[in-house]
């Protein structure tokens, strides 16, 4: 059962000293990570977006020493409140707030699990399970100062209020986690495959409203430049086949070009497995994802059509695709697992003894990947296990895991028990 009101009020003293304890601890871990920024940093490409918003200045070039820009323009918007400030105290200060955003998310996941028929006792343990195994990619997110907290923190607080019937509240924060950055669009499609009129026209007025703000910001010409500019530099290249075979992107046609092409990285610590021809790699990502679409589409028309209820593994199912599809994907985008591996515990507690020794493998190899780091194997072994994208086959297993358990067993479906 739920911790009654009473309880806190009753230990006010102790739940404000403890408050406080974790907030100056997240100050002191905040100024130890701005302690580390430099103009290469990722945060620079945040802030100095926000800096050349003000400025009128172009925003997907003039980033100095930092990597490219590959944000919406509202996105930029946002981050004028980071250019007020010089970089080291917009460092510390989002640092501050991305710690907070991690208490929100497992707030939000916490709700979200409730709605379900699984006891409190069983989403608590759930958490715990979940904050363990995903704490390396929360810690990765967090000393590179990240946006993706804010966008999945944004994103549960939609998915909640939707299923909460609070639509517009739900509305609003998927179609601006979306504007800050473009990979919750799955999630808002879901929500709308099971909604009426009046969320298509939210939606509409969300949307024209996320477009329409940078361009009043910055003037017609520029406004619109931006919103071109973003298309040419960062959406259309990936839409006509770019691929980026970094060592650690974990999409699904990074790691297949990374394994069955030649890579210098490749070749310094060989794990490229055979060299096929590109046609070949493209035929085999495009078959890949025909499937993930073709499910994805399946899913959403059986739970709205025949089903008729809302389950947390279509969720579980979009997060994974959603990594998948990606033609960027670090290890701080898996922070979604702090809500995934909850579903798999649930799924475990409501599975029968005899199949459980499937879930054991599949912790094994989420216990596996959230230990392998350059700190605790070494460098060699590390960059070993990134060229063979061992993480984009855990998401790969995961995305077809949730498919599968969706129509084999509806029991744990995990579906939102309503009113």
């Amino acid at each position: 059962m739920n911790i009654p009101l009473s309880y806190f009020q009753s230990h006010k003293k102790t739940v404000v000293l403890l408050s406080v304890i974790l907030l100056i601890g997240f100050i002191s871990l905040s100024f130890s990570i701005a302690n580390a920024i430099n103009i290469s940093s990722d945060f620079t490409v945040f802030w100095q977006a926000g800096k050349n918003f003000i400025a009128n200045l172009s925003l997907y070039s003039n980033i100095g020493g930092a990597k490219r820009y590959i944000y919406p323009p509202f996105a930029a918007m946002l981050f004028q409140l980071l250019g007020i400030f010089s970089l080291y105290q917009a460092a510390v200060i989002f640092s501050i707030f991305n710690c907070l955003f991690w208490v929100l998310i497992l707030y939000y996941t916490r709700k979200i699990l409730l709605l379900t028929s699984a006891t409190t006792k069983q989403v608590n343990y759930s958490l715990v399970i979940g904050f363990l195994l995903s704490f390396r990619y929360f810690w990765y997110h967090l000393n590179f100062i990240q946006m993706n907290e804010l966008v999945l923190m944004l994103t549960l607080a939609g998915v909640y209020n939707f299923l909460k019937n609070k639509n517009h509240f739900a509305i609003p924060l998927l179609v601006i986690a979306t504007f800050i950055k473009i990979l919750p669009i799955l999630i808002l499609i879901w929500v709308l495959s099971k909604s009426n009129f009046k969320n298509y026209l939210r939606t509409a007025i969300w949307v024209l409203f996320c477009m329409l703000a940078p361009v009043m910001f910055r003037g017609f010409h520029q406004g619109v430049a931006d919103i071109s500019d973003y298309y040419t530099t960062f959406l259309e290249p990936f839409t006509n086949g770019r691929v980026e075979p970094e060592l650690q992107n974990y999409g699904l046609a990074a790691a297949l070009f990374k394994m069955f092409s030649y890579t210098p990285d490749g070749d310094k610590y060989h794990f490229i497995v055979t060299q096929l021809s590109t046609p070949a790699i493209t035929f085999i990502y495009k078959s890949l994802l025909v499937f993930s679409f073709v499910a994805f589409i399946s899913l959403l028309s059986y739970s709205r059509f025949i089903a008729k209820k809302i389950s947390l593994v279509e969720v579980g199912f979009i997060l994974m695709f959603t990594h998948l599809l990606s033609g960027i994907t670090w290890e701080y985008h898996l922070i979604t697992l702090i809500f995934v591996i909850p579903l798999l515990f649930l799924n475990f507690l409501n599975t029968v003894a005899k199949y459980k020794w499937f879930y054991y493998i599949l912790g094994g190899i989420l216990l596996f990947n959230s230990l392998i780091g350059a700190d605790t194997v070494g460098f060699y072994l590390f960059y070993k296990c990134c060229g063979y994208s061992l993480l984009t086959w855990m998401l790969l297993f995961l995305e077809i895991y949730f498919f599968l358990i969706y129509f084999i067993s509806p029991k744990n479906r995990l579906e939102i028990i309503t009113d």
